[in-house]
């Protein structure tokens, strides 16, 4: 063997062991050290449990601890920010939705990072169902009496309350408004309790409200429950019927939650994690808890979380341009 077929032979030698380095590095046990899991909103929200929920799933399927950070601020975007610049070695992940992760970039302009393109979507783990309520005194029971109620005012006669513009609530009005195609007047809050306030006293007429926000009222009787947005009736309300069922056709609509990772996370690390996360939903006690909070387990998997981001994407991007919702970081317009 020649001096240059010498060389070319060790630099060959030296290239694969170099390579098989990096093989052994990138094929090491995951997770090897604690998972941070971000909840992008406060603690003791429905969010910061199912983030909580997860993270025990985590625990029991690979014995290793997991961290839930709370990172409130700016509507979620301080711990979105937080994840999308962390290293996407699936260490650190979010536990987010539609309200986070798929209504703001469709309605909101000049957001400082682009939500879409900054996540992986890694699992489904639960929704939970909305509901049509109206305050116990109003003159309608039932969702057939509602929209004749509505034709009969005419645009804007009747109000509904959301919890600010381009909220769920907001969203799901128009959905609504654009089914029954009657304009209904928009009444926007700050937030939750003020507004079921309002609606229980009868000074807006009704909302679209989260389950979990709503059940204490409901029980107590100070509002009525009219239907839930899903295509299927609610553990928590088995009495109370669909909109598909009270004549609103293809009407399904759910506030859902799941894990989300930085861009750029390994395919097979997404897949493997996806999995883990899908299957410990399905443990009888984690469903059991879940369903104790108001939610619906939904575990879904990498692929049909994903695909679950995309189609809900575009149905409230339609919906949004529709109903003209457009709102700059910042500053809202309607």
């Amino acid at each position: 063997m020649d001096r240059r077929t010498l060389l070319k032979t060790i630099a060959s030698l030296a290239g694969s062991g170099a390579l098989g380095s990096r093989a052994l590095a990138q094929a090491e046990a995951y997770p090897a050290r604690p998972i941070h899991i971000i909840v992008p909103y406060p603690p003791g929200g429905v969010t910061d449990l199912a983030g909580r929920l997860v993270g025990d799933v985590i625990t029991r399927t690979y014995d290793k601890p997991v961290i839930v950070e709370n990172r409130p601020g700016a509507a979620g975007l301080i711990g979105q920010q937080r994840v999308a610049a962390s290293s996407p070695d699936g260490y650190t992940l979010m536990l987010n939705g539609l309200g986070g992760n798929v209504l703001p970039p469709v309605t909101v302009r000049g957001l400082p990072i682009d939500i879409v393109k900054a996540f992986v979507p890694v699992a489904g783990v639960a929704e939970f169902v909305n509901v049509l309520i109206v305050g116990d005194k109003a003159p309608v029971k039932s969702v057939q009496e509602l929209v004749a109620l509505i034709k009969q005012k005419g645009p804007e006669g009747l109000s509904y309350a959301s919890a600010g513009i381009g909220s769920s609530g907001h969203l799901t009005s128009e959905l609504f408004s654009q089914r029954v195609n009657e304009k209904l007047l928009h009444i926007p809050y700050q937030g939750g309790t003020e507004l079921l306030v309002d609606v229980a006293n009868g000074n807006v007429d009704c909302c679209f409200a989260n389950l979990p926000s709503v059940l204490g009222l409901l029980k107590k009787g100070s509002v009525r429950a009219l239907a839930v947005t899903s295509d299927y009736r609610s553990a928590q309300l088995p009495d109370v019927p669909t909109l598909q069922e009270s004549g609103l056709d293809d009407f399904n609509v759910t506030s859902w939650l799941g894990i989300y990772g930085p861009a750029g996370m390994p395919a097979d690390r997404v897949v493997q994690l996806g999995d883990a996360i899908s299957a410990g939903i399905n443990e009888p006690d984690l469903r059991k808890k879940l369903l104790g909070a108001g939610f619906e387990p939904k575990p879904r998997n990498a692929q049909a979380f994903a695909e679950l981001n995309t189609s809900e994407l575009a149905r409230w991007a339609k919906v949004a341009e529709q109903a003209n919702i457009v709102l700059y970081f910042g500053k809202a317009k309607s």
